[in-house]
Order: C-alpha cells, then sequence, then structure tokens
C-alpha cells in the first residue's frame, strides 16, 4: 500500500499533468494522487494516474475531506493544482512527523511561499484521534471555511494537541499569483473575495483553542 495519499482539488485542469509529473518524479512509488474534480477537470485526469473523485465542485476544505475519505493511506497530503513536488519533499516531512509523539501529528511543508506552512502532511491516526478540526475526530479540514483560513484553523488545532512540526526542507512550489508566478484568474479571485468571512470564522472559533487555567 502507498504511504501517502496526496490530495488535490483539481480546479486548473492546466496545470494537472505537469504537477502529477512533478509529484511521480519526487515521491517514488509510495503515493498515490487523489483528484476531486468535476466537468472538464474530471476529463483532464482521466488519463493520468491518479484516482479520482468525481463530485459536483465544492470547496478547498469540503474536497480535502472528500479525498481523505476515500483513501486509506497512514499519510495525506494537503495539496493544491498549483503546488509542484520537490525532489526529497515526503522523507523530509516523514523526519519531522517521526519526531512528534506516537510519529502522529501534521507537518508543514515549506511551499517557498508563507513561511508558516499552508500546505501539511497529516498523519491518518492524528485526524481519526484527535481530529484536523477541534473536537471533530474524523474530520481533516473544517468546512466553514470557504478557502482562506483553513489552514490557520489547522495550526491553531494541532498546537493545541501539541503535535506540530515545521519541516524546512520538506519543499514544494507554490506557484502562486501572490509570488507573481500565475495570474490573477477566477479561482485566486474567489480566495481574495471570502477572505474577510473567513478571517472573521477563524477568529469567531478562537474560544476553541483556549485553555482552561488550572
Amino acid at each position: 500500500m502507498a504511504a501517502v495519499a496526496i490530495l488535490i482539488p483539481l480546479m486548473r485542469p492546466q496545470n494537472l499533468a505537469s504537477v502529477v509529473d512533478s509529484i511521480s518524479a519526487s515521491t517514488d512509488d509510495y503515493h498515490v494522487v487523489v483528484m476531486a474534480a468535476t466537468g472538464p477537470c474530471a476529463d483532464a485526469a482521466r488519463s493520468l494516474p491518479v484516482t479520482l473523485v468525481e463530485d459536483d465542485g465544492g470547496t478547498w476544505p469540503q474536497r480535502i475531506n472528500r479525498g481523505y475519505k476515500a483513501t486509506t493511506e497512514p499519510f495525506i497530503c494537503t495539496g493544491a493544482d498549483d503546488t509542484w513536488f520537490m525532489p526529497g519533499w515526503f522523507e523530509a516531512a516523514l523526519i519531522a512527523m517521526n519526531a512528534l509523539p506516537n510519529g502522529s501529528g501534521v507537518v508543514g511543508l515549506n511551499d517557498c511561499y508563507n513561511p508558516v506552512g499552508n500546505h501539511f502532511l497529516m498523519a491518518r491516526d492524528y485526524v481519526e484521534t484527535l481530529g484536523g478540526v477541534m473536537n471533530e475526530p474524523g474530520v481533516a479540514v473544517c468546512e466553514l471555511y470557504e478557502h482562506q483560513y483553513c489552514d490557520d484553523d489547522i495550526r491553531a488545532t494541532v498546537h493545541f494537541h501539541g503535535r506540530w512540526a515545521m519541516a524546512m526542507d520538506a519543499k514544494i512550489d507554490h506557484r502562486h499569483v501572490g509570488r507573481g508566478m500565475a495570474p490573477m484568474d477566477e479561482i485566486y479571485q474567489i480566495g481574495e473575495a471570502t477572505a474577510a468571512q473567513g478571517y472573521a470564522i477563524f477568529h469567531g472559533r478562537a474560544h476553541l483553542w483556549e485553555r482552561t487555567p488550572v
């Protein structure tokens, strides 16, 4: 069985083949690529070595959760169709993961853009027992968010549980519009338009991560 399921909500079919090639070149034989897609994006995935979760659309968190439920691998990676994977990323992330209690938690990947990490290697054991979402075992990503701040929610939750590590040597190339490496397309526009809503949701959940004084 593959060791890691790389989950990619597919919204940019023009990137698909190149992203899959980067995974094949960097992750050897111990991976499966799972793409959640519909319409032309699903059609683009059919001829490639990926597992297709065909749906009716949805947000990035919703599609990551669908991919999670469709897999059994001990680790998942929360990817995207604007992230290219670099050699050694998985090995470096595993080293960081193995240093965590029970070898189970969340490792931030170095996406060459966000220094605190917004793509992750997550242990299935952590998701199933503690939850990627606070008080929701079995759920990887909080679906209250359209997109922005769902990564902050993952980090706040894993910090609360003391199961976080950042692996700077686990590099993926996030070719985001914010780096000047992609045009401002419809998908990025949706992210920008819902950023304030995401911020409000995240800060409205802050009480979940507060510790009761002893």
